[in-house]
C-alpha cells in the first residue's frame, strides 16, 4: 500500500504538472484569440483572399486520393465564403474582443476543478488510509 505522504506528493505534483499545462494551453489560446481578432478587426484577411486566388498546388502524396477538380472547387467554396464575410469582417474582429476574458474565465473555473478534484483526492485517501 502506498504511503500517506506518497499519495499527497503523487496528488500535488499531477496537480502541478496539469496547471501549467492548463495555463500554458489557456495562454495560447488567449494569443491565438487576439491576434484573429486584431487580423478581422484590421482587414488583414484581404491578403489571404489574395493568396488563396493564386491555383493551389496539390502535394504529391495527396494525388491518388485527391481529385484536383475537388481541390478546385474547395479553393472556390473558401473565396465565396471569404467575399461574403469582406463587408463583415470589421464588425467580428470587434466582437472577438470578448473571447480573451471568456478564455481566462475557462481556465480559472478549470483549474479550480482540478483543486478540487486533488483536495477530494487526498481527502479520501486520508480517510482510507484511516482504517
Amino acid at each position: 500500500m502506498i504511503k500517506t505522504s506518497t499519495f499527497n506528493w503523487l496528488v500535488w505534483g499531477a496537480f502541478g504538472v496539469l496547471a501549467l499545462l492548463w495555463t500554458a494551453g489557456s495562454y495560447v489560446a488567449a494569443a491565438v484569440a487576439r491576434w484573429g481578432a486584431q487580423a478581422l478587426a484590421g482587414g488583414g484577411l484581404d491578403s489571404a483572399g489574395r493568396v488563396l486566388a493564386q491555383p493551389w498546388p496539390l502535394p504529391e502524396a495527396l494525388a491518388p486520393w485527391l481529385d484536383p477538380a475537388m481541390l478546385q472547387s474547395l479553393q472556390q467554396m473558401v473565396l465565396v465564403a471569404l467575399d461574403g464575410l469582406r463587408d463583415a469582417l470589421p464588425f467580428m474582429g470587434a466582437a472577438m474582443g470578448w473571447l480573451v476574458p471568456l478564455i481566462w474565465v475557462a481556465w480559472g473555473f478549470g483549474l479550480l476543478l482540478m483543486l478540487a478534484l486533488a483536495g477530494g483526492a487526498q481527502w479520501l485517501w486520508k480517510g482510507f488510509a484511516a482504517r
